[in-house]
């Protein structure tokens, strides 16, 4: 076992899969109308500061606020989940799921989630696939969000599958 894992590990917990998500780029939006609500959103604020510029002052700034969100969901949050998904690694051990980010402001962040018998696991099928061990809810202004959590885009996903079927079966 190496130095990084001292103390995270069970006394008889072993890794028997490392990997990390395919950095490749690709489309985050939730659904379909996601990019046209925000393109709506972003023109319109865009409309909105000119007219606010041509009336005078500085209020047409207000704006610039609105834009950034809209550029945000149109644009940028395909390249921020891609910079979190290039600095995300997973480890799977005879017990558990762990899910590992660097942020490069030096933060890192670990996440485990215990695998037996009972917990239910579903594999996504794609390119590179994905395998859900948990969800996790998030309260927002509309009621609450289930988020998937596992490993996402790995090159080997069928294999780990395997793995993690294993792991629950007491076979690993």
């Amino acid at each position: 076992m190496s130095a990084e894992w001292q103390g995270l590990l069970d006394p008889n917990e072993r890794i028997i899969w490392q990997g990390a998500p395919a950095p490749r780029p690709k489309i985050e939006w939730e659904n379909p109308f996601h990019p046209l609500f925000f393109q709506f959103f972003t023109g319109f604020s865009v409309f909105w500061m000119v007219i606010a510029l041509l009336g005078g002052g500085l209020i047409w700034t207000f704006g610039l606020l609105f834009v950034a969100v809209g550029v945000y969901n149109l644009i940028l949050i395909h390249f921020w989940k891609r910079f979190m998904r290039q600095n995300t690694f997973c480890t799977l051990t005879n017990k558990r799921a762990f899910i590992a980010t660097q942020l490069s402001c030096g933060g890192r962040m670990l996440d485990s989630d215990p695998l037996g018998p009972d917990t239910k696991i579903s594999c996504i099928e794609d390119a590179q696939p994905s395998i859900h061990l948990a969800t996790r809810t998030s309260n927002t202004t509309n009621g609450t969000t289930t988020i998937p959590i596992g490993f996402d885009d790995i090159a080997d996903g069928r294999d780990v599958y395997g793995l993690i079927r294993h792991v629950q079966d007491g076979t690993a």
